[in-house]
């Protein structure tokens, strides 16, 4: 992971410093400019955006909310959502992945012991997101389950939820 984001983060700064230096060049009209029509002077000036602001930094932005927890209820069997939001203005063409997976095979742990419990994931592949989003959700809300309570001690038993976002330059 760390390998992919330093590569990301390497095309980035690529792209930050291929940004055309534009002259401030200047027009002007004056009596010997070319009177064309209707005895009317004309020049002409290209109004454009850069891609970086006036500071020089990025001018993308992207947030991926995701939940603080998951609480479920001793012995709930139902889904329970594990759903994220992500806000976002990128460059064009660019997009963010988002993808979420259950850390050491969804086994949740108690503390101190050996007891275990296993949660499974649904929906946590990854999903594309485009340029703009305002609090986009994915088309399928991941969601984690506990299928079997018995068989173990009741406790706080514990587990991890990782969610993964990708860059992904245009």
């Amino acid at each position: 992971m760390k390998k992919i984001l330093s590569v990301v983060l390497a095309v980035v700064m690529l792209f930050a410093v291929c940004v055309p230096a534009f002259a401030a060049g200047t027009q002007e009209i004056n009596k010997d400019t070319p009177v064309p029509v209707e005895n009317k002077q004309t020049a002409t000036a290209d109004v454009f955006t850069k891609t970086t602001k006036d500071t020089g930094e990025d001018a993308y932005t992207y947030t991926v909310t995701i939940p603080a927890d998951i609480q479920i209820g001793w012995g709930d069997t139902t889904a329970q959502d594990a759903s994220y939001k992500v806000t976002s203005q990128l460059l064009l063409g660019a997009k963010l992945v988002v993808g979420v997976a259950a850390n050491n095979g969804g086994n949740m742990t108690n503390p101190g012991t050996e007891k275990y419990l296993n949660f499974s994931l649904a929906n946590g592949g990854n999903t594309n997101f485009a340029e703009v989003n305002n609090d986009a959700a994915p088309a399928a809300a991941p969601t984690v389950t506990v299928a079997n309570f018995s068989g173990v001690p009741i406790a706080e038993y514990t587990g991890t939820l990782v969610y993964t976002v990708t860059y992904v330059a245009p």
